[in-house]
């Protein structure tokens, strides 16, 4: 079609296929958010990391077809979840902090939520995608670093309220906070029990430690 066939196309046209397109994307986002839904919940129940396509589309009520179109493999798919549920996470952390007072407070309520699940009895998926993370940081490096990311954000912004110096210095001491809560959870889920008390007592002391003293710079 030249520039002037198109300058000539009929508005009422245009708006039509428009339309069309809008809501050939509302059903694809319906579906896309159908096939995350079942994939998580195959997830929680099963513990397994990659459940079978079939049992996603049957869970999902959709058809092959459905899933290619949307999603380039499995693994994409996956990703889709945990993005999800780091949104959740996030969004419960940031409820927690809340109530906090003072920005060590809130350093402190940050660790605390994060690791509340791994106290509890969780479900045997939660265990399974934290064994597995690794794994999929060497698959998708980008989006698993957006989602630590997004759930350090808050802790940074704490740290950086506590403290008058390098903002790189927030950024680094959350994330060796991060990496210490990883490491207790992940040793804990290894052996097969849930995350104790005294624990969680280390790791709230150690927290406020690096939150208040920690420079990349001495």
């Amino acid at each position: 079609m030249t520039s002037a066939d198109q300058e000539a196309v009929n508005p009422l046209a245009t708006a039509a296929v428009d339309r069309l397109f809008d809501r050939q994307r509302d059903e694809y986002l319906t579906e896309a958010q159908r096939l995350i839904r079942a994939c998580g919940s195959l997830i929680a129940e099963t513990g397994q990391v990659d459940p079978p396509v079939a049992a996603i589309l049957e869970r999902a009520g959709l058809a092959t077809r459905a899933f290619y179109r949307l999603f380039n493999s499995k693994e994409e798919l996956i990703i889709a979840v945990l993005q999800d549920g780091t949104t959740t996470k996030t969004s419960h952390v940031i409820e927690r902090m809340s109530s906090a007072s003072t920005p060590l407070e809130r350093v402190d309520a940050w660790v605390r939520a994060v690791v509340l699940p791994y106290t509890q009895d969780v479900s045997q998926g939660y265990r399974a995608i934290l064994l597995h993370t690794y794994r999929w940081e060497t698959m998708f490096p980008t989006e698993l670093a957006a989602m630590r990311e997004q759930l350090l954000q808050p802790l940074v912004h704490a740290i950086a309220d506590l403290r008058d110096d390098d903002p790189k210095n927030a950024q680094t001491a959350a994330e060796i906070i991060f990496d210490a809560f990883f490491g207790v959870a992940c040793r804990a889920e290894a052996q097969r029990r849930l995350v104790d008390p005294d624990e969680i007592t280390a790791l709230t002391r150690m927290a406020t430690l690096i939150a208040t003293s920690f420079s990349a710079t001495e």
